[in-house]
């Protein structure tokens, strides 16, 4: 009874501000998403195997010989799709409605980003394509421009003196354990956030002025459930190979590399800012800051009053910022050439400065 009760406190009776809008779904949507991708992932897991020649051949099983097979890998697949859909978009709300106040929410809200696209890399290796091995291997040995532990960290993620069998194997070990670890991180983010309270709009103190969670927000929640539901349906129907790339159908061969090597969209903003310094481990660097770059912003901006979107310079350089973001994954989607390579370091150097700028504007206001 006690859990029962603490759970209802949780969920149907927390104090929630008045006036949260549609931008404040994308939390309980992505909830619904990870259970979705969690119990799809275990599904396919009882099948995946890996044997000498990699785990190309039990993604052909799954999606040939087994009932529904295709169903559940094309849900897990493009629900990826969705899930780092909402994780960006939720990241934009806590940007304009002063989430990014609530420091401790929006540290624990960045390192599950990162712990989130270290899961999604392992399981874009994972069908053992064309395209999977190479990016793998470009993308970790990459890792080894770092100083005295550059070595260890490829040779741990590697297993081997290059990438091959043993480094799947190991990608599919991290990939099951940490989409638990990212489970009791999500935990703890819900904790903390309900601890003191939800952000709203404005950005100012609400405690005054409160409803229960449910039913008001709890009816909001589920027409966004059925937003997350009807992607899925046209995901898995209709848009299943959209997103894919055609060199990835190839099975890995080890003696060629594709012509023009890219991850998954939702890490090309990442990759376009990786490509666009020529120092190796300058560019590595960068790529770890694209993401860490929004821990510095949520200690530095706590001092701000009222959201950052009331003020009219924030407007702007939020705006800047999420036209560099849409740029960086296009220009990641493309071939390193003029003019391509040239704009990526132009939105890359507008990426990083509307950051700072915001920062600094939310530290002096």
């Amino acid at each position: 009874m006690l859990v029962l009760k603490q759970f209802k406190l949780f969920l149907t009776d927390l104090p929630s501000p008045v006036n949260l809008n549609s931008m404040y779904n994308f939390g309980s949507m992505l909830g619904l998403v990870y259970v979705v991708q969690m119990v799809t992932g275990l599904l396919l897991s009882l099948f995946y195997f890996v044997d000498l020649s990699g785990g190309y051949e039990s993604v052909v099983l799954i999606m040939k010989d087994l009932s529904y097979g295709w169903v559940v890998r094309f849900m897990h697949s493009f629900g990826a799709s969705v899930m780092f859909i909402c994780v960006y978009l939720h990241i934009l709300r806590g940007c304009l409605y002063s989430g990014v106040k609530m420091q401790v929410v929006w540290l624990t809200g960045v390192f599950i980003m990162m712990v989130l696209m270290g899961i999604a890399f392992m399981g874009y290796v994972l069908p053992w394509g064309q395209m999977s091995y190479w990016g793998m291997t470009v993308v970790t040995s990459m890792l080894g421009a770092f100083p005295l532990v550059g070595g260890l960290i490829t040779g741990v993620l590697w297993g081997s003196y290059t990438a091959g069998v043993v480094s799947l194997s190991r990608f599919f070990s991290l990939h099951y354990v940490l989409s638990f670890v990212m489970g009791g991180l999500i935990a703890l983010h819900l904790l903390v956030l309900h601890n003191k309270g939800s952000s709203n709009p404005l950005g100012v103190f609400s405690g005054g002025d409160k409803i229960l969670f449910s039913p008001s927000y709890s009816f909001k929640d589920s027409l966004g459930f059925l937003v997350v539901l009807f992607l899925y349906f046209l995901g898995v129907f209709y848009l299943a190979y959209t997103l894919m790339d055609e060199t990835n159908f190839e099975e890995v061969n080890f003696m060629s590399t594709p012509v023009h090597i890219k991850p998954e969209w939702y890490f090309l903003f990442a990759y376009c800012i990786l490509r666009a310094v020529e120092s190796k481990l300058g560019g590595v660097i960068l790529m770890l800051m694209a993401v860490g770059v929004l821990a510095v912003f949520g200690c530095v901006s706590v001092r701000c009053s009222g959201s950052l979107v009331v003020y009219g310079i924030n407007k702007i350089l939020i705006m800047v910022w999420v036209v560099s973001f849409v740029m960086l994954v296009y220009l990641g989607g493309l071939g390193v050439e003029y003019p391509y390579s040239g704009l990526s370091v132009v939105f890359t150097l507008a990426y990083f400065t509307c950051i700072l700028m915001l920062s600094l504007v939310g530290w002096l206001l």
